[in-house]
């Protein structure tokens, strides 16, 4: 992981400079795509086949389309920076792979996407996770996690409380169906 940690951080400072150069002070860096980086083409092979995999497992008919990571950035959240809840339209599947979550850092959230049980959601008797948890937080994440779900869950990053940085990669998968 400390290589991969290596690479990222030169997309960080480049984006950090290009930035500055436009006189953007945002609390969150987000890359490009780093999808193309032959340092880090390993991870998107990887994300990719995996989570190809998951959805046959969850009984997806794949047969028909071929897929690909078409996203691949990293994102650094500073001090008090977040991200809100949101979800990758065109895509199938989505990871994080986390590089540095410091104490107090930002960490994953990911939402009930049932809108209409928002709407009349009670209050909860207790924290354990179960079918009417409308939230799970992910606040115990260690560096080096690696984790998958569907595009269609709504996810988020909480504000970072620490002054060090919460780092990670996200990716997305996209498809398009076979024409032979």
């Amino acid at each position: 992981m400390g290589h991969v940690l290596k690479q990222v951080d030169r997309w960080y400072e480049e984006q950090k400079r290009f930035n500055q150069e436009q006189g953007n002070h945002y609390p969150v860096v987000q890359t490009p795509h780093m999808g193309n980086d032959p340092e880090l083409s390993f991870l998107a092979e990887y994300f990719g086949k995996t989570a190809t995999d998951l959805l046959r497992q969850q009984g997806y008919f794949l047969d028909h389309h071929e897929f690909y990571t078409s996203g691949m950035w990293a994102q650094e959240v500073a001090c008090m920076g977040s991200h809100e809840p949101h979800v990758h339209a065109n895509t199938q599947m989505c990871g994080l792979y986390l590089l540095d979550i410091p104490e107090g850092g930002s960490f994953p959230v990911f939402s009930d996407p049932r809108p209409s049980k928002v709407m009349n959601d009670f209050f909860m008797a207790d924290s354990e996770v179960r079918v009417a948890t409308p939230k799970i937080y992910f606040n115990n994440m260690v560096p080096g996690t690696f984790m998958f779900f569907n595009a269609w869950l709504p996810h988020q990053f909480t504000i970072n409380q620490s002054q060090q940085p919460t780092k990670f990669i996200h990716f997305t998968l996209g498809c398009r169906e076979r024409t032979n």
